[in-house]
Formats: C-alpha cells, sequence, structure tokens
C-alpha cells in the first residue's frame, strides 16, 4: 500500500469525482486490441520540468520502486536495451574489477534467483508517431519475500520530438510498464491490478534560443503535462485502492522530479556517491531479509530492555547485514548456513579472524554475529539486560570492563599515578586485541574517535581493519565536544564553518523547501561539515588518514538518523587475505615472501609515533595528555557508579 506524502499536485485541477466517474479512452494509447483509459485527474498541466530530468527520473526510479512502494527493497536490471543499467552479476563484477569488492569471493548467489539468468522482454507495443528508443526488464524485489513474491516487468521508452511553427518545439517522452504475469491472479500486493501502466510527459518549448531547446536543467523554458494512462483487467471494476494507487504514484513522480538533478552519468546514479560504493545494494538488503526471518520475531518477544525493540533489532540487523558481506568480500568468510567446510572445531569459519564489538550496548550484533557462524566478543562499561536472555556461549563473551586508552594507561603508569588506574572499581582493558581482529565501533560514542587509534596500537606492525558508526561526538578525553570542520572546507566557503553551539541549524519559519535543500546538501562534502555528526565523522576520517589508514566512507541502509559508516584498511586486509587463502600454494616462494612483508615491524615504530602525535595534539586542548587521561579515567569512575546511565555509549 502507498504511504501518505504532501500532495505536490495542484488541486484546483482535480474534478472533484470519483476516478471511476471521469475515465474516458487515451487518446494517445487506444487501440482495437487494447482499451487503455486516462482521466483528467491523472494529468499534471503547467509543468516545467525538463524532458531530460523526467527521463532521468525514469531511469533511477527503475531500480528503486521502493519511492513509490514499502513493501520494496528495490529491482533488480536483468535486461537493458542500451546495455547501460547493470544486473546484479555485472555490479558485482564491476566491484571486484575496481578493488571494491572481494578478490576473494566465493559462492556469492545473485539477488533473488538473478545470476546467470536471462529474462527477455515482452514484445514492444508500436505507438504511431513515437520510437521505441529502450527496453528494460527489471525484478522487484520485496522486503518481505515470505509475504510477497518477485514480479519481473518489461519497461519501454518512447520519445516522440517535433519541431512546431515560429521555432518552437514539442517533446514528449512515454514509459510503458507491462508485468510478466498470465492473469491477473499472479499479481503480487504491491503491483496495481493492471495489464499495463504508462506515464506520459508532453512538452512544449517556448521561444526560439538554442539553449531554450536543449538545457538540460530540471527546469526549463516552456509548458509541460505529465498524465497517467492504464490498460485495466476486461471487467475488473476500478476498486478504491486502485484509484488511490493511480493518483499516489502521479504525486509521487511529481515530487521527485522536484528534487530530480541533471544525471552525471547514463545510469541516473548520481544521487549519493557515498551509498553503496563498499558493497553492492542487493547483497546487503538480500542478507538484511534472510536475518530479520531468521532472527527478528526471537528477539523481539524476549526483549528485556525498556526501549523499543524493533528500532534496535532492526537496526543491529542490518549493520549485520552490511558486516557479513563486507566480510564475504575481504577474507571469502561466509555465514554458518552457506558453509560446508572450513570450519573450526565451534563452527565457525578458519579464513576469518575473529570480531570485537567495542561498547556493544544491548550485544544483539555479537549474538547475531556468533549465531551466524563468525567468532568475536563484544564489551561494554555496563551489562544490560538483554544479556540476560542469550545462550551461555554468548554470555561468555559479552564482558563488562572499560577501555582505558593505552596512552592514558602509560601516562599515568610513567608519572607515577598508577593507582588511579586501579580505583575505577571494574575490569579494565587498554585495547590489545588478537592479530588481524577486525573492529565494530558501533555508536561508541567516546570510543569512536579512538577507534583507528587502538587499531593501529594493538598491531602496529599490521593495523587491524575496522568499522565505525559516529554517533555522539566526544574528544579524546571522553568530554564533549563539537568538532570543527576540516580547515579545506573552511578555506573553501567560510559562510560553511560551523558555530560552537549550533547543530544541524534549521531554516527559519518553517521553510520545507530550505529544509529538504539542506538535507540534500547535507549528503554532500561540503554540505556535510555544516553539522556537529558530520564533523565528528570527518574527524574519524582524518585521525585514521594522519596514521596510514587508507580510509572510506559509506552511507549505511540502516534505520537510523546516525548512519555513515567509516571503514578503515579494508583494501590491505582484502589484499592480504587474497594472498593467504587464493595464491598461498606449496612451493609459492613469491607468494610466501610477500606475506612475510606483511608482517614485518620495520614501520611498527613509525605508527606508534603517529599515534603518539595525533594523541599529543588532540589533548593539547585539555591541558596535555595526563589531564586528558585524569579526565577520562573520572568518567569511567562515573560510569561505574551509574552516574551516566542515560548515555547511550561506553
Amino acid at each position: 500500500m502507498p504511504v501518505n506524502r504532501k500532495n505536490a499536485r495542484d488541486v484546483t485541477q482535480l474534478t472533484g469525482k470519483p476516478l471511476a466517474e471521469t475515465l474516458s479512452p487515451s487518446s494517445l494509447l487506444q487501440t482495437p486490441e487494447d482499451s487503455w483509459v486516462t482521466s483528467p485527474d491523472l494529468k499534471e498541466n503547467g509543468l516545467a520540468f525538463a524532458p531530460e530530468t523526467i527521463y532521468d527520473l525514469a531511469v533511477f526510479m527503475l531500480g528503486n520502486p521502493n519511492m513509490n512502494s514499502s513493501i520494496l527493497f528495490r529491482a533488480d536490471i536483468l535486461f537493458d536495451s542500451m546495455s547501460v543499467l547493470s544486473t546484479p552479476r555485472e555490479t558485482e563484477d564491476s566491484f571486484a574489477a575496481t578493488g571494491n569488492s572481494s578478490e576473494v569471493k566465493m559462492g556469492v548467489d545473485a539477488a533473488a534467483g538473478a545470476e546467470g539468468e536471462v529474462v527477455e522482454p515482452l514484445p514492444a507495443r508500436t505507438i504511431a508517431g513515437f520510437e521505441l528508443t529502450r527496453t528494460v526488464v527489471r525484478r522487484f524485489i520485496p522486503r518481505n519475500p515470505q509475504l510477497d513474491r518477485p514480479l519481473e516487468q518489461s519497461c519501454y521508452f518512447y520519445e516522440a520530438d517535433e519541431v512546431l511553427g515560429g521555432g518552437a518545439r514539442n517533446k514528449q517522452l512515454l514509459v510503458v510498464y507491462t508485468p510478466h504475469v498470465n492473469s491477473k491472479e499472479e499479481l503480487p500486493w504491491y503491483h496495481p491490478v493492471l495489464r499495463s501502466l504508462a506515464y506520459f510527459y508532453d512538452f512544449t518549448y517556448n521561444g526560439t534560443s538554442t539553449e531554450a531547446q536543449t538545457q538540460t536543467q530540471t527546469e526549463a523554458q516552456g509548458t509541460g503535462a505529465m498524465s497517467i494512462h492504464f490498460l485495466p483487467y476486461p471487467a475488473e471494476p476500478m476498486h478504491n485502492r486502485l484509484e488511490r494507487t493511480l493518483l499516489f504514484l502521479l504525486n509521487t513522480q511529481i515530487r521527485l522530479a522536484r528534487g530530480t538533478r541533471p544525471a552525471k552519468s547514463a545510469d541516473g546514479s548520481n544521487y549519493n556517491p557515498t551509498k553503496d560504493n563498499v558493497i553492492p545494494r542487493h547483497l546487503i538488503q538480500n542478507t538484511y531479509s534472510r536475518l530479520k526471518i531468521k532472527h527478528a520475531n526471537w528477539l523481539c518477544d524476549n526483549w528485556a530492555e525498556d526501549t523499543e525493540p524493533s528500532k534496535h533489532v532492526f537496526e543491529d540487523l542490518a549493520i549485520t547485514a552490511f558486516l557479513i558481506e563486507l566480510w564475504r568480500s575481504m577474507y571469502g568468510a561466509v555465514p554458518a548456513d552457506e558453509r560446508e567446510d572450513k570450519k573450526d572445531q565451534d563452527g565457525y569459519d578458519t579464513r576469518f579472524p575473529g570480531f570485537v564489538d567495542v561498547a556493544c550496548g544491548n550485544g544483539v550484533l555479537v549474538y547475531v554475529l556468533l549465531l551466524e557462524g563468525y567468532h568475536g566478543w563484544g564489551f561494554d562499561a555496563r551489562n544490560r539486560k538483554t544479556w540476560k536472555i542469550f545462550p551461555e556461549f554468548v554470555k561468555e563473551r559479552l564482558k563488562e570492563t572499560i577501555y582505558i586508552p593505552k596512552p592514558f594507561a602509560d601516562e599515568l603508569i610513567a608519572s607515577g599515578e598508577e593507582s588511579e588506574l586501579n580505583d575505577i572499581g571494574v575490569e579494565t582493558h587498554t585495547g590489545m586485541f588478537s592479530d588481524n581482529t577486525f573492529i565494530i565501533s558501533n555508536h561508541a560514542d567516546e570510543l569512536t574517535v579512538w577507534t583507528p587509534l587502538m587499531a593501529a596500537l594493538s598491531s602496529p606492525s599490521s593495523p587491524l581493519p575496522f568499522l565505525a558508526i559516529p554517533c555522539c561526538s566526544h574528544s579524546l578525553s571522553g568530554a564533549k565536544y563539537r568538532y570543527p570542520a576540516p580547515k579545506k572546507e573552511k578555506a573553501k566557503d567560510k559562510r560553511s564553518e560551523p558555530q560552537a553551539n549550533e547543530q544541524n541549524p534549521q531554516p527559519a519559519n518553517g521553510d520545507l523547501k530550505a529544509l529538504r535543500a539542506a538535507k540534500q546538501e547535507a549528503q554532500t562534502d561540503a554540505g556535510m561539515y555544516k553539522s556537529m555528526y558530520g564533523c565528528l565523522t570527518a574527524k574519524a576520517m582524518s585521525m585514521g588518514e594522519d596514521i596510514g589508514y587508507d580510509m572510506e566512507r559509506t552511507l549505511l541502509r540502516i534505520p537510523s538518523t546516525r548512519n555513515m559508516g567509516v571503514i578503515g584498511g579494508r583494501k590491505q586486509t582484502t589484499q592480504q587475505w587474497s594472498l593467504k587463502f587464493t595464491h598461498n600454494k606449496p612451493g609459492d616462494g613469491e607468494t610466501a615472501q610477500a606475506l612475510n612483508t606483511l608482517g614485518d615491524n620495520a614501520e611498527a615504530d613509525a605508527i606508534i609515533e603517529k599515534v603518539w602525535e595525533v594523541v599529543q595534539r588532540e589533548c593539547s586542548r585539555e591541558g596535555g595528555v595526563r589531564s586528558a587521561a585524569k579526565i577520562w579515567i573520572e568518567r569511567a569512575k562515573g560510569l561505574n557508579k551509574g552516574q551516566s546511565k542515560s548515555s547511550g555509549g561506553h
């Protein structure tokens, strides 16, 4: 069912009558064989969108039907006559070729059975006055495959271009969608009960200038009209649900067109360069669907916290899905359900080196990862009620312990204040993890900016890989602190420099258009630095870069506004595991030599020195490393005494 959205249409153009009373034959598509219909209520006049904008939107929507239905994840492209849009397998191959996916990936199935499958498009109609320019076959992928099945659909792009008198020009775009079914009973719930559906955009340019006739901005000099035409099943009545769906589809098309920017690539994928840039979308969504079916009900039914379970459970399952596919790409490690061999005595994948979830909170992430066959553990400053519901083997891997950064511990010991470390009253550790351990820092608050530092200090000769998902902003001392925008961004735009007490500034006077523009800008590198969250993310990135990490930023598909992932060491680790498990054969002297150099201690001292320089620099504003260490210790004592129980972090 479509969700209600703000009306983007001019309601004065509507008749106010039930749609069934306003239907009339479509002069555009009507044939003796097919009784296409339309309605004045399914037409919006007076639009200024350039035809190119509508085309770009139509291409974008091919893979994103979730913009029209919350029941859908996406659509996988199975065929494109222009060979521009990629199939799931082509997407994976492209990621692998550019180093953004695994060189050691093993046995990955493409989404919903699409791998290696060729689905031919249905025969295209011949439409008078129009030229067929493109044919695409897509497969709808529902969020819940237990309730809704996938559906194939052929999509046809038609165009007409005519020069009018006086130098004016008329350009028309027609997109027709036809599902691959033999009867209406085969249609899943999320698809309208129609044989075919079509969007028609008719635009007339004003004037005679070349600029007016060729510009590709969102708005052009002229007037356009958008309408919906559809082919119903014989004798099928116009149900209220179908009427609402058709009106909703037209409204959504107009609303999205207002925010559509000219495409930078032929596939229309210019919306966010940091989204789906590390792992293909379909792999994460398919794994997320599987995890929800397998784990969500039990976790929600047995939830022990006072908070709403669904928000936390689904967020952690989405992060787990990302990690599973990330580790598949890095290590070739697969979840237990896909594993036939290469297991240790506990059933864990021998190719995976292990994980640690710092500030693990409710422990759901650790629980699901363990059940999925990845060995590891988690810790937090306080145990949580949820820990008690887990099996015993999971409880054993959840530790109540407080992190004391090694530079702070070393500084206090060197200054003769070692007793400070013993007065906290709970077990502590300095973040020294096993070699090759993958560090997860999920909304870890005070530990966020420490994540790249603890990863490097734990194994200076071969720094550990990590994923950090920033949340609340803190300095290295653990005190709340808003980081300024990076200096290079300040130099580019002084107006974007954040103020000390300003966080996520809102447009004045309830200006929704300005708010939408601000949200779009926040997705860009420049706009990101206007928020506290963006500056924290940038700081975590820069700290990793300062000590030698190859850092990456990706927008995670999780139900949270704090959804930016910061990844360090992925490419280097992938290369190491590729050498270790794919090319390492007996007698391969070159590979053995390469592997030996990976653990070389030659650069360990240099990395430790870089970390120390960063710690000294960042602690200088609080009086130096010793002062920052004492602030951290006092906060740790407060956590142990329950003085910070409102905090969601470490």
